[in-house]
């Protein structure tokens, strides 16, 4: 390992005869990723991920050019800042939902988080598509670490047949290839079907659809270009934001003045009169910081997605050749205490009452550059809307024995692509607890 400058801004690692460099620095995020994005918004080409699990046609998998853009054009006409707050009232609607959820089965929370995307309902156990999106997603856990398999070293295993003893990884892919497969098309179907009823919520699929319609001279595939980039929320999208909602419950139970803080601000603004809105987010400084600290704290994509050169290029005096791995380091630029203060390794919402601290939605917490996720505007409406909610309505605390005393609450997060931590184990009624506040509000 050789750092390209004293400060460590970029380090060097070259692992199997693939060049990798690790961006350390804000500044030189900046330099590589936005200044000279044509260069650095490339993907290299996985195997097992695009190839041997048919995963190819996801817009996070695919290389940068022109098909690229047009899977990313069908993202950002239906998400980008002037358009998102259509998207709004079904958002409204959703949260109350989940907060009369939450009363009666509050271990079961994360699961009524998922179909924001496609405005499906789904069952509350076993619902196929979300099992279909889990396993990809696990799927997408296990094969996205470098190394993880051996044909994204070497490509021509790709090839061996899955019934060739030892070749688990063709096994593997070709029971995740059917998930992936399922997570693209079931949703959309049900979405399609939904519209022919006149039933279908305002969502990303329903809306491109009925575009579509209208419009004339589109190319052919575009229908596939809308289902491909619908497919991929999913994954990409609708877990993070659960498991972000997850850390911000534990983050709740780890740090109670926190969620005292909030509350008294919530209660000063609205009271019992009435249950918090979009429109009263100005108003709320406390839980907009209580946002932007959970994106900061524990970033679900530690390093993000990595990108890599479509071309040569010099950094300083160093070449960096041509398909080039390079990873934004979201920890170190997320606890950068230049950027947001000291003790970053703390949950401290009032570090963004500086107006100096960055927001941490530019600053890796959604990628970088030309990949930055082109439905974080939605993500941090829907962010604001369930964590405002949430606090006005519960208390939320941590584990407690037979008689209510309080014990320990113990976590994990998972060293993964995703750094997030199992829902599962965290959200049991063992392991948190959940008080109404306001009930006459639900």
């Amino acid at each position: 390992m050789t750092c390209f400058s004293p400060s460590g801004e970029i380090v060097y690692v070259k692992i199997f005869h693939v060049d990798m460099i690790i961006v350390n620095s804000r500044r030189m995020a900046y330099e590589l990723f936005d200044k000279r994005s044509s260069i650095y918004s490339d993907r290299i080409h996985l195997p097992m991920i695009n190839d041997v699990m048919g995963w190819g046609w996801g817009l996070s998998f695919q290389r940068y050019g022109e098909r690229w853009r047009r899977h990313r054009r069908a993202m950002h006409e239906k998400f980008h800042i002037g358009v998102v707050d259509a998207f709004m009232p079904s958002q409204l609607k959703h949260t109350r939902e989940l907060l009369r959820r939450l009363l009666s089965t509050p271990e079961d929370y994360a699961e009524h988080l998922r179909h924001v995307t496609y405005g499906i309902h789904v069952k509350a156990e076993d619902d196929p598509h979300i099992m279909a999106a889990e396993e990809s997603l696990k799927a997408f856990e296990e094969a996205g670490v470098p190394g993880a398999f051996l044909v994204d070293i070497f490509p021509w295993m790709k090839y061996i047949p899955h019934w060739v003893p030892g070749a688990v990884f063709k096994q593997k892919g070709r029971k995740w290839a059917k998930s992936i497969s399922d997570m693209k098309e079931l949703p959309f179907q049900t979405t399609k079907a939904a519209m022919l009823q006149g039933a279908a919520d305002k969502c990303f699929v329903a809306s491109h659809l009925e575009d579509l319609e209208k419009l004339k001279g589109v190319p052919q595939d575009q229908e596939d270009v809308i289902k491909n980039t619908a497919g991929i929320i999913i994954p990409t999208g609708l877990d993070t934001s659960v498991n972000t909602m997850i850390t911000f419950v534990l983050a709740m139970a780890l740090f109670p003045e926190v969620q005292r803080k909030a509350q008294a601000e919530l209660d000063h603004l609205l009271g019992e009169a009435r249950l918090v809105e979009f429109e009263d987010r100005l108003e709320l400084p406390y839980i907009s910081a209580i946002c932007k600290e959970i994106l900061r704290w524990h970033p679900l994509l530690q390093q993000g997605f990595a990108h890599a050169t479509s071309e040569d290029d010099i950094i300083g005096e160093y070449f960096i050749p041509k398909g080039t791995i390079v990873i934004g380091n979201s920890w170190e630029l997320l606890h950068d205490e230049a950027d947001f203060g000291p003790d970053t390794d703390k949950f401290i919402p009032e570090r963004f009452s500086n107006p100096a601290a960055r927001d941490p939605a530019l600053t890796g917490a959604f990628g970088y550059g030309r990949r930055i996720c082109p439905g974080r505007h939605m993500a941090e409406n829907s962010l604001f809307i369930q964590i405002a909610s949430m606090l006005q309505v519960f208390e939320i605390s941590g584990p407690r024995d037979a008689i209510g005393k309080k014990r320990p609450l113990e976590y994990t997060f998972s060293s993964g692509v995703l750094s997030v931590q199992s829902y599962r184990a965290l959200s049991q009624p063992e392991s948190l607890y959940f008080k109404l506040q306001h009930e006459k509000q639900l």
